[in-house]
């Protein structure tokens, strides 16, 4: 009885598993699409972490000075670990800029802990030409370990008035999400 597909003898794939195989790589593609699709979220991963207290830290800021939690207590921090040749680090930044000088004036504080191996200079060039309003610190060792900070770019910290760490997230965080999660933490004394 003749067959309605080709032999794999004769070099040519037959016809039900050559879409099969199609249907295949489309559903894959979708998925993949689906997972990496820009949208509300921003990309970032919410991840879970305890309430307690924060890290003491003090890093050397672009322009030669210092920052410090001991000189920002009391204010609500979002503390972002981020580089110059991260992508989604460069594209959370308009979002963190916003939401800092929106904020200022309530006493919270965004920073930027920049884990760039170059230098503070090429940073500070790079902050320069991006206009970013909130300041900007190079990466120690000390507060990458004390953070938990040594994995995937960007991560962000949200540390509450009292030094507790509120929230964390992995991946570019949007201005929306940092409104969400800081209102209540602003709002309280």
């Amino acid at each position: 009885m003749p067959s309605s597909t080709a032999s794999s003898t004769d070099g040519k794939i037959a016809k039900p598993q050559w879409w099969s195989r199609m249907g295949i790589i489309i559903c894959g593609a979708v998925i993949l699409l689906w997972v990496l699709r820009p949208g509300t979220g921003g990309g970032f991963q919410p991840v879970p972490i305890a309430h307690v207290q924060s890290p003491a830290w003090t890093v050397t800021n672009v322009l030669g000075g210092t920052l410090s939690s001991t000189n920002l207590a009391g204010h609500v921090l979002v503390v972002n670990f981020w580089a110059t040749w991260c992508p989604p680090c460069i594209r959370e930044l308009p979002d963190l800029n916003a939401f800092h000088l929106a904020h200022t004036l309530q006493r919270v504080a965004v920073i930027g802990i920049s884990v760039d191996q170059e230098g503070p200079e090429v940073v500070h060039n790079f902050v320069t030409r991006n206009n970013l309003s909130y300041p900007v610190g190079m990466v120690s060792s000390d507060m990458s370990q004390a953070f938990g900070a040594e994995g995937p770019i960007p991560t962000t910290y949200i540390i509450d008035r009292q030094g507790h760490f509120a929230a964390r997230y992995l991946g570019p965080v949007t201005r929306e999400e940092l409104e969400r999660v800081t209102a209540p933490l602003i709002a309280a004394p």
